[in-house]
């Protein structure tokens, strides 16, 4: 799944303003609305550890929470809502000329919002250029439409990256590096972690995001594979029992996953017998929708059902389709197969049958 600036010299500014002020351990929330459709209430939220809602006096609030540089907040008003992170400065929240609500810091250049106010901005307004110049292309034009996805795809990474360097101390760049995760091996995601201040590698996020790496290490290509059961069915029920088995960790409303299905069903019909069998792991969906989906497109081959998040915590999977090719012995051969790739691999273990 492929996701896609804030400026490293922040810091060396920011570095040079020694007297300037400190967060303190407290962040101030305030905000006042005017008119007929101002809110009675504003609901403020930061991670799991705050949830919890102000009646406005004269359409004014002001609330004291915890300074939590670990954590996004949001704080929603009627029927707008913004993002900030609880950085120990005191943070006014207004709705501005286009509707939106806004939040600014009382001391902008400490402000870890104001930094995430940055990053936003200069990502929207890329944003709003690509779209821009993908409604000017000729749709029709394939490569050219392919050409700006690639560029987008650079840019977006580029501004999401250096963002990341230069908030490494709060919760923006855990969060920027949670989506820039899927396109890392667990290698360079492990060492962009190490870049977190101890803070932050702290973080439930960042906790999650290394028992992914730990489960992608453990269920890598050479390894063998690591069981699991749901309902009395075991993955070693198929696996590790002498043929070459290709599994499909799959859903039912999961798109690409149901686009994967001609190509697996074309390698079941060329390789499937004695050396070669295919197994669906259902995952993140409902058994009903499972076997019903598998029986709509023809799926002749077996499925564990009703795994839910079991298969995919212990693999490391986080998106789907996740298609894994088996030895004999339950060695991975190869992860993460997809279209022609799929037959290609199969095809340096196991002969045609047919």
């Amino acid at each position: 799944m492929k996701t896609n600036a804030v400026i490293l010299a922040a810091f060396a500014a920011l570095a040079m303003t020694g007297c300037a002020q400190k967060p303190s351990a407290t962040t101030t929330l305030t905000g006042s609305f005017t008119g007929e459709e101002a809110p009675g209430e504003v609901r403020v939220v930061v991670g799991e550890a705050l949830d919890t809602t102000v009646t406005l006096e004269a359409g004014a609030f002001s609330l004291d929470i915890p300074t939590d540089l670990a954590e996004m907040g949001t704080l929603t008003a009627g029927d707008v809502r913004a993002t900030f992170i609880p950085d120990g400065t005191t943070l006014t929240f207004a709705v501005g000329e286009d509707g939106a609500l806004d939040v600014t810091s009382s001391s902008p250049k400490v402000s870890a919002t104001e930094k995430f106010n940055a990053f936003s901005a200069e990502y929207n307004a890329y944003m709003m250029e690509a779209m821009a110049k993908m409604q000017a292309l000729d749709q029709s034009d394939n490569e050219a439409v392919e050409a700006l996805y690639d560029e987008v795809g650079e840019k977006v990474d580029a501004i999401q990256s250096a963002a990341f360097e230069a908030n490494t101390d709060n919760a923006l760049g855990v969060n920027l590096l949670r989506n820039m995760q899927y396109d890392k091996t667990p290698a360079q995601l492990d060492s962009m972690i190490a870049l977190l201040s101890p803070e932050m590698q702290e973080s439930s996020t960042v906790q999650s995001m290394k028992e992914v790496i730990n489960a992608k290490l453990a269920t890598a290509e050479g390894q063998k594979f690591t069981d699991f059961e749901v309902d009395g069915v075991k993955l070693s029920d198929y696996v590790g029992n002498g043929k070459y088995v290709l599994v499909d960790f799959w859903a039912s409303w999961c798109g690409p996953c149901k686009r994967e299905i001609p190509n697996l069903i074309n390698v079941y019909n060329k390789f499937s017998g004695e050396q070669f069998n295919i197994l669906s792991v259902a995952v993140w969906d409902e058994p009903a929708a499972s076997v019903d989906t598998a029986k709509a497109y023809g799926i002749p081959w077996e499925q564990i059902l009703n795994t839910q998040q079991v298969a995919t915590d212990i693999y490391g999977i986080q998106g789907i389709p996740h298609i894994i090719l088996f030895g004999p012995d339950g060695t991975i051969l190869k992860r993460d197969l997809r279209g022609e790739a799929i037959e290609e691999e199969i095809a340096k273990y196991v002969q045609p049958v047919k």
